[in-house]
Order: structure tokens, then C-alpha cells, then sequence
């Protein structure tokens, strides 16, 4: 398709790695034929790969493996795993540059975590050395969030700036302060964006820093290509800024010793909606109703790039969500009536695109959680927000009943980051049959009791891995699984984009990003304006 970004994979994990395991009929992704599925599905025509026996055990073993996987594909293009020179089973010096030119190799991954190794000069220089006198990059791998030794990355970027570097871990959350302090030292520094997962995040670091610094990255099959993917193709940024992310950046570092000018023609989508996830360009008209939003603007324990509610908006037009129930950052974390007053005010000047929910925390016991719902529900509050799991508070323990019997007696919907175990949700439902319940995040340990009861439903965030939202629908129905994006937590495409591209029928995919949000909003946390409607 001519309208599709130059897609080139920075990060993808070929093999039997050690966590594969059985999701129904299948192993989950791993093999050859399962990345180029999920490459043709995502817009994605090129890939640097590994081998998962590098990755996990044995570079001296993975590493030829991969030359032969990679062999007669041109799509693809292998990486080796490198470790520090002075053993027998990684070459170094002029050694490494001739066999890495002579096998087609662009890059090389280093795990220190996972080798247990540091990025001191006396450790790596002798392998890094010449790598930086051929501009030949180096990808470092920190697997786990926020696990990146920032003080070894910048000095190994400042003794080798002619060393091209692109930091990735699974995610970068608290560190991102430090991260940009990285960035603004080191030049040479670049960031793989898939484990940056925040709201206009991708807009916020090329602007900051340039979108020369970005690197298209997917780190399948521990993630869905698509998640990345289409935070690219839908970025509010130029055409020019865009395709440099999603692939020519990377070809720009491959350079030295690899030719991937040539993009492949993709197949054709399955449907206009996975079309959008590709291409960027959302179907004419299409609404989007999302169960799952935070406000707070752009400070607390990490940081939140252009929180505001005014380009939140925005965002919403650009995407088409109609509405999204939100609830407050700060409340999470601290202050909840203060972090309530921010969503009252949203609400009061945008009643019609926010669905407001009042946040409690259970620690406060039952009076002052009482007093804080009725405050939101005067304020226009229609739903309530649960996240025991942060505060310290058991997430069986009983004040949670408190805010159920309140959603009970007033038809809302609550809303419970974990509910706990699937006996504890069965008797909540069970008793509380006016209230619908939502869970905050994806789970399937809820199916028996969605089987007996109506009032339960699944928040879709997040869906990143490979083939969730295909076992979610399997498990429980299309009907009862829900968009949620978690915004301003997580980018907007970053949720919607592996429902977009699942393999299941474009009419499930509608179910899921607007009509049932948008049928229990009918039925459930009406406007206080509004009568509540007869329980059948």
C-alpha cells in the first residue's frame, strides 16, 4: 500500500524463547511465520532480529542461528548479542567489524542486566571501540521498567560520541526525568519508543528533541507490533517527522554496513478500521466511546507531556472518541478530593464529551467516603473510581463495599482497577445488580461469573501483547469487552490499535470501540437531570 509509513522494526525476537506458552489451539508468537502475520497486519515491511537463545542463555549459540533464520528473507535483517570481549564466544576488535560486514550484521544488542555486566570503559570499550569508529550502533537492552542505569549510558555516550546508542527497556515511567537529561547530554543518545507509553508522548520528544532521535521499535513478541506502530502513523506531526520514526531513522544508523532502502508491498488490510491502525487515516465518521481516561495535567510521579484539557480535546476529535469516562491522576496517588475538583471543572465545561467519576479511596473509611460521593455526584459526577491496589488498601477488604452499595442505590457504574479475586467479584455483582461493574484493566479471570451475570464488563487497557484482545473475546464475548485507553496514561493509539488489527470480524471491533460503551450509558450512570431507568 502506498499510503503506509515506511515501517522498519528495530526489535523483534525470533524462537522458542522461554516464555512461550499455550493461548488455546496455539503456542503464543514465536516463530517465522508468526512474525511475518503480525509484520503484514501492522504495516510493518522490515524487521532487525534476534535470536531468543542469545537473548536468554547463549549468544554464542543464538547468534549463528539467526544468520540462518534471516538467510533468503529480505524483509528481515539479523542482530547479534554481544557481551564483553575476552572469552571465546563473541569476537571483538577489527574481528567483529569484518564478521558483522560479511554476514549482513547491522547492529549489536547489549543486555547488561541480563549479563550481568556494566558499561564501564574497562568492561566495554574494547568491544564498543570499534563499533564507534565505524558508526556502527549499538542497541542497549534493560528488560523490566524503569531499570536503566543512566549514569553508565551517558558516560558510555560522552567517551564514545561517534557511537551511535538506542535505549530500550519495557518501559520508562518515573525515569523519564532522567531520560531527558540523558537526551539533552548526549546527542549520539537515541530512544526506542515502545517503551515510552505516554499521551502525546511521541509529539513531545521530537518537538523537545527531535524526531531524528526516535527509533521505531516493537520488542515483539514480548509486545504488538501494531501499539507502536500506530502511535506513529497517527502522531500530530508532520509527514516528514513521521516517516523518519517509523523507519529511516533506523536505516539512516544501518547505513554503515546495510542497504534497506527497498520497502515491500504489503497485503491490503482486513478492514477499514485496521486500515486506520495502519495508515493513520480513520474511517469517515466513525465514533469512539472510551471507558477508561485520567486528567490531572502534566505533573505527578511521572511525568505527563501536554495533559491539558484543552488539547485533550483535540486529541479526542483526532481519534473521534464521542465520550470517555474519566477520573483524576492526583486522586490515585494522593489528594483525592482535590484531584476530584479537577474533574468537576472538565465536566462543567465539557458535560458533553466527559463522564465524570468520582474517586474514593477506601483507606478513608465509610463516612468520608459517603460525604466525597455525594459532593460528586451534586458536581455531576456519574460513575465511580476505585484503585485500592495503589493506595494500600485490600482490594477484598470491606469498604469497597461502600462505593458498590452506593453505585447499587444510584444505577452508576464503578469502576475497580483490580477487584480482587473471581469469588470476591461474583458476590459483588451478585448483590449489587443495579450497579454496573467495570473492570480497570484486561482480565479474563472474571468469565464464569460474565457467563451468569449482565452487569460486568472488561476495560480493554492495555492489549499490547500479541493475540489479548482475540483471547479476551474468545473467553467472554465481543458484548462485554469495552475500549479503554487510559489516557493521559497511555496514547490514545496505543490502546485502540491491537483491537483495530485483531483477527476477529469488523463488527466485533465496532462492539468493542463504541457500541456497548455507548448502549451502558443508556442504561446506567444517567445525567442527575435524568430519571434512572426501571430495573428490569
Amino acid at each position: 500500500m502506498s499510503d503506509v509509513l515506511p515501517f522498519f522494526d528495530a526489535r523483534a525476537t525470533l524462537g522458542l524463547h522461554v516464555r512461550a506458552r499455550q493461548m488455546g489451539s496455539r503456542l503464543t508468537p514465536h516463530s517465522l511465520e508468526d512474525l511475518y502475520e503480525e509484520m503484514d497486519i501492522s504495516g510493518i515491511g522490515q524487521a532487525m532480529v534476534v535470536d531468543c537463545m542469545a537473548c536468554e542463555c547463549s549468544p554464542g549459540d543464538g547468534n549463528p542461528r539467526i544468520l540462518e533464520v534471516t538467510r533468503n528473507q529480505p524483509r528481515l535483517f539479523p542482530g547479534w548479542v554481544g557481551v564483553p570481549a575476552g572469552t571465546d564466544e563473541f569476537p571483538s576488535g577489527q574481528q567483529l567489524i569484518d564478521q558483522m560486514k560479511t554476514h549482513g550484521v547491522g547492529m549489536i544488542y547489549l543486555l547488561p542486566d541480563f549479563y550481568r555486566f556494566t558499561l564501564d570503559d574497562w568492561v566495554v570499550d574494547d568491544l564498543v571501540e570499534p563499533l564507534a569508529e565505524h558508526r556502527a550502533p549499538v542497541f542497549l537492552i534493560y528488560p523490566g521498567s524503569d531499570a536503566i542505569p543512566f549514569n553508565e549510558v551517558v558516560n558510555l555516550c560522552r567517551r564514545h560520541p561517534n557511537l551511535p546508542v538506542i535505549l530500550g527497556n519495557d518501559r520508562i515511567r518515573r525515569q523519564m526525568r532522567v531520560c531527558y537529561k540523558a537526551l539533552e547530554q548526549c546527542e549520539n543518545l537515541h530512544l526506542d519508543v515502545s517503551c515510552y507509553w505516554f499521551h502525546r508522548g511521541v509529539e513531545y520528544l521530537s518537538q523537545r528533541f527531535g524526531s531524528h532521535r526516535l527509533i521505531y521499535a516493537s520488542n515483539w513478541p514480548r509486545m504488538n507490533m501494531a501499539v507502536t506502530a500506530m502511535t506513529v502513523t497517527t502522531a500530530d506531526l508532520p509527514l516528514e517527522d513521521r516517516k523518519l520514526i517509523s523507519g529511516d531513522n533506523l536505516r539512516r544508523l544501518l547505513s554503515w554496513n546495510v542497504e534497506a532502502r527497498e520497502t515491500p508491498q504489503l497485503p491490503e488490510p482486513a478492514d477499514d478500521l485496521a486500515k486506520w491502525a495502519i495508515t493513520g487515516q480513520k474511517p469517515q465518521g466513525l465514533k469512539v466511546y472510551d471507558n477508561h481516561g485520567h486528567l490531572g495535567g502534566r505533573s505527578g510521579h511521572y511525568h505527563v507531556p501536554d495533559g491539558s484539557v484543552e488539547l485533550m480535546l483535540r486529541d479526542m476529535d483526532r481519534y473521534g472518541i464521542e465520550q470517555v469516562c474519566v477520573f483524576s491522576l492526583q486522586g490515585v496517588f494522593t489528594d483525592e478530593r482535590y484531584g476530584n475538583d479537577l474533574i468537576f471543572d472538565a465536566v462543567n465545561k465539557y458535560p458533553d464529551r466527559f463522564v465524570g467519576f468520582t474517586l474514593v479511596n477506601p483507606n478513608r473509611g465509610h463516612d468520608f467516603m459517603m460525604a466525597e460521593l455525594q459532593r460528586g455526584m451534586q458536581a455531576g459526577m456519574r460513575g465511580i473510581k476505585l484503585i485500592p491496589t495503589y493506595q494500600g488498601y485490600p482490594e477484598e477488604g470491606p469498604n469497597i463495599d461502600t462505593p458498590c452499595q452506593f453505585a447499587h442505590d444510584h444505577r452508576q457504574i464503578i469502576l475497580n482497577h483490580y477487584w480482587g479475586g473471581a469469588e470476591q467479584m461474583d458476590r459483588l455483582v451478585r448483590t449489587y445488580t443495579n450497579a454496573c461493574f467495570f473492570t480497570g484493566h484486561t482480565t479474563i479471570d472474571y468469565k464464569e461469573t460474565m457467563a451468569r451475570y449482565p452487569n460486568l464488563y472488561v476495560c480493554s487497557c492495555p492489549v499490547h501483547r500479541p493475540y489479548i484482545v482475540e483471547t479476551v473475546v474468545e473467553a467472554v464475548g465481543a458484548d462485554r469487552f469495552m475500549f479503554g485507553s487510559d489516557l493521559t496514561d497511555l496514547p490514545i493509539a496505543w490502546g485502540i490499535a491491537s483491537i483495530l488489527v485483531a483477527r476477529i470480524s469488523e463488527r466485533e471491533k465496532l462492539m468493542i470501540i463504541r457500541d456497548n460503551l455507548k448502549q451502558v450509558l443508556t442504561q446506567y450512570s444517567l445525567p442527575v437531570n435524568r430519571p434512572a431507568e426501571v430495573t428490569a
